[in-house]
């Protein structure tokens, strides 16, 4: 799809809150994210993700990485059950992102004191990284890594901005974990 109705979708979708189909593709990775869009801004969108009719938390993604929007009949149907089940009101931004940059980004999730999920999907990197978001710097993030045992690191792990394929937050997964991480 070309860069200039991937915009347009996005804008659409993104006005009119429509579960949307996302195709995201950075290097040789490509996948899928399904939601709501809540906002966007020229460089970024918003997103509150959806699987299996939950509404989970809230994804930051790069325009940049979206290489195809979709809302079909097969979305519509996903949308009317969400609605019918009484799940669209759950749809909506609890926090206020600056999305022009990833440093105001960065400034508002910290200030949520949430954890956070760092990831970059492109197959010679693939990190996933969760943790506390302690600084921003110009062009990177560093986050207290916790391990899939909650074990926090001693030092800081780097993200530079331009490898984040995903960025999510107030997530189920992340919000449970991070009550159980312990210092080795």
């Amino acid at each position: 799809m070309k860069k200039e109705k991937v915009l347009q979708k996005l804008e659409k979708h993104c006005s009119e809150k429509r579960y949307t189909r996302l195709t995201r593709k950075k290097g040789t990775f490509e996948g899928i994210t399904t939601g709501f869009i809540l906002d966007k801004s020229s460089d970024f969108i918003l997103l509150q993700e959806t699987d299996e009719f939950r509404i989970l938390g809230y994804q930051i993604i790069p325009i940049r990485t979206i290489k195809h929007v979709r809302y079909n009949k097969n979305d519509k149907t996903i949308e009317r059950i969400l609605k019918e089940e009484g799940l669209l009101s759950e749809v909506k931004a609890k926090y206020k992102v600056d999305l022009t940059d990833w440093n105001s980004i960065m400034k508002d999730i910290k200030a949520t004191e949430l954890t956070i999920i760092s990831e970059c999907e492109h197959p010679k990197l693939n990190y996933f990284c969760i943790g506390l978001l302690t600084r921003i710097n110009k062009k990177s993030i560093s986050i207290r890594y916790f391990n899939a045992q909650g074990i926090l690191d001693k030092k800081n792990t780097k993200n530079n901005f331009e490898d984040i394929t995903k960025l999510s937050f107030d997530d189920r997964y992340a919000n449970i974990f991070s009550k159980y991480i312990t210092e080795k």
